[in-house]
């Protein structure tokens, strides 16, 4: 009884009930009344017809505990010889700013800035190792990041030189993050002659970014600068302009609305706008999402469902939202298609390749899965620059749910899981009760998801 009711999810949105099958990953509507029959356990011991029926498709069925292994373990060595997806090329550890949540800023434990900087030769080596592990990649993409990647522009106008010429024949792809205060014109006009996927980082009004966004020099904020170069920009290049993202990081004072109001302005019109909060990994002090903010998040959320259903316009909704219907996508619809458990073997939400789907190069030259784990924790340090890869740790980077493989196993929402390694970091090793703490919050986010994606699709939106 109790395995049954563990492989199985039971939810309901405003006029509909549904099963979520862990074994078929798959949702199904059902009536009310089976719905509270599963809910009570009665489901499994009456004869109800629907219930009949629903174990007659293949749902219902006793639980499956399959081997916690990722699919491509035995593969890795060989995919990752030909398939590396991006070269990410930490080309400093200095930033000419102190942002107060920046994972450099001292509130964290695992970097901190310092004037390290990657010279042009790690950088060409880093690159060639790249080439030559990315034969079978249709597109080269390459992206600079920091500290502040712009305090080494002229080393990233050779870097970007070699890489065309590398690459030449095939599409290449540059990328880079910036909090736009070094911009200048000789800057804007290479980012827009080499066409750079540009992101700016900008947290909303000038109150808002400058409660967090500071100079290291004088400490003081930096929106206006920040507007002053974009005017700029918008002058000379407006097509280019059109291109650049934003990325906002919204802390523990942010009024969510404040914000979003913000990027509704003329100028930012045709700019795409994400946003992530203040991060809790690796942080000394835990930094807690005020309730005011979830409040106008959600109402934001009912406006984007209602423009997604057309309900409303979309000049009405926030562009702050966008990325929340490709995650529901992403996270459920695409997830839908694919069965979870091949051969007795399953992985939960079937974490990445490190090092093949995002390759972090440091200004040493060490390799990282990428730039969001520990650069102090040596279990995620995966290679060098001169060595190459180290497979094994990739392969144990690959499976951690095998540390918590009893729980994992026989967790209904296993399939939809994002608990990643960088969120179990802790003194060189891999810590299985820092994943198991993530476990409730986990659940409960693919439980929204499920609603909102079932409210969707009953109200005419498709995913396709």
């Amino acid at each position: 009884m109790e395995d049954k009711k563990i492989y199985m999810h039971l939810f309901q949105t405003l006029n509909s009930y549904y099963l979520y099958d862990t074994n078929a990953n798959s949702i199904i509507k059902i009536s009310e009344k089976v719905y509270n029959q599963l809910q009570e356990e009665k489901g499994f011991l009456v004869e109800d017809s629907q219930i009949f029926k629903l174990k007659e498709r293949g749902f219902l069925q006793p639980i499956i505990k399959p081997e916690i292994y990722h699919p491509l373990t035995d593969k890795v060595e060989s995919y990752m010889q030909n398939n590396l997806s991006l070269l990410i090329l930490q080309v400093t550890q200095n930033c000419n700013l102190r942002c107060k949540y920046c994972v450099y800023s001292g509130s964290y434990s695992n970097r901190v800035h310092t004037n390290k900087r990657m010279n042009f030769e790690i950088a060409k080596k880093a690159v060639d190792y790249y080439y030559a592990h990315s034969k079978n990649t249709e597109i080269a993409s390459i992206s600079f990041y920091g500290g502040e990647p712009l305090l080494e522009f002229e080393m990233i106008k050779k870097v970007v030189a070699y890489c065309e010429k590398k690459f030449a024949g095939k599409q290449l792809n540059i990328n880079m993050t910036t909090n736009a205060t070094l911009l200048t014109v000789e800057i804007m006009e290479f980012l827009q002659s080499h066409k750079v996927n540009l992101t700016i980082s900008l947290d909303g009004p000038e109150e808002v970014h400058n409660e967090g966004r500071v100079f290291a020099d004088s400490k003081t904020g930096t929106f206006a600068k920040i507007m002053e170069n974009l005017k700029v920009f918008e002058q000379l290049y407006p097509e280019y302009v059109d291109t650049i993202g934003f990325n906002a990081v919204l802390g523990e004072n942010n009024n969510f609305k404040v914000s979003s109001d913000f990027f509704s302005y003329d100028f930012l019109k045709k700019a795409t706008v994400t946003f992530t909060t203040v991060s809790n990994r690796d942080v000394i002090v835990e930094k807690n999402i005020h309730e005011e903010f979830s409040i106008n998040y959600k109402y934001e959320l009912f406006k984007m469902f209602l423009y997604c259903i057309g309900r409303i316009s979309e000049e009405n909704v926030s562009k702050l939202m966008s990325a929340h219907i490709n995650k529901i996508k992403n996270s459920i619809h695409e997830y839908l298609k694919t069965p979870l458990i091949i051969d007795g073997k399953t992985h939960p939400s079937v974490p990445c390749v490190p090092g093949m789907n995002r390759l972090f190069v440091t200004v040493d030259g060490e390799f990282f899965p990428c730039e969001r784990v520990s650069e102090s924790n040596e279990i995620f340090k995966i290679g060098n620059l001169d060595d190459g890869f180290n497979i094994e740790k990739v392969k144990k980077l690959m499976n951690i749910a095998k540390l918590t493989e009893k729980q994992c196993s026989q967790c209904w929402a296993m399939g939809y899981c994002d608990s990643c390694a960088a969120d179990m970091g802790e003194d060189n090793k891999l810590d299985a009760k820092k994943r198991l703490e993530r476990c409730s919050a986990i659940r409960f986010m693919v439980d929204e998801l499920m609603k909102e994606y079932c409210l969707l699709r009953e109200n005419g939106y498709s995913f396709e």
